[in-house]
């Protein structure tokens, strides 16, 4: 069972097990697991990614993708058998070389920055679910609306279990 919630600006805090790490967290933590969206030059901690690769922690598989010549970095995350994508504001466009490294993606975690370049990776990666944080200048109305959501209510905790997942429809939820 994945649980995210949300915390400032486009990040947010994910709980699987025993496990806790942060993603795009305003800065870079002393301690504790945290996806950072800009590489970091000098780390503070092993426990912190920030630059494109692949990597393994906590049995989580994760491949940082950089985008804007690897200055911005979004992941794809394996856990507990569930594609997570991470995509940091500003969204950026995705090229087909950026999507093939992403693979599949069953939950898609974005900032609601553009609506048209959300819609745009929203199409190019099918998720099943789609989880919104709301980002200051962003526009989280019509993000939501290009998403499918006719209203925007927020939740302040989300739970996706394998297995779990809608089939036939899109699930999007708002994190806030």
């Amino acid at each position: 069972m994945l649980t995210f919630t949300p915390k400032k600006g486009a990040a947010c805090t994910v709980e699987i097990e025993s496990v806790t790490f942060d993603v795009f967290p305003a800065e870079a933590p002393k301690e504790g697991w945290a996806l950072l969206s800009h590489p970091e030059e000098e780390m503070k901690s092993k426990q912190v990614v920030s630059w494109p690769g692949e990597y393994d922690f906590a049995g989580i598989s994760i491949r940082a993708v950089g985008q804007d010549l690897g200055r911005q970095v979004s992941y794809s995350c394996n856990m507990e058998g569930v594609k997570v994508m991470f995509v940091d504001t500003p969204v950026l466009a995705w090229t087909d070389t950026d999507l093939e490294k992403v693979g599949d993606v069953d939950v898609l975690v974005v900032a609601a920055d553009d609506a048209k370049k959300v819609q745009a990776l929203v199409e190019a990666v099918d998720p099943r679910v789609i989880i919104l944080s709301s980002v200051k200048g962003g526009d989280l109305a019509g993000v939501a609306k290009a998403c499918g959501l006719a209203s925007v209510q927020t939740v302040d905790k989300f739970t996706v279990k394998h297995g779990a997942l809608p089939q036939d429809n899109r699930q999007v939820v708002v994190l806030g």
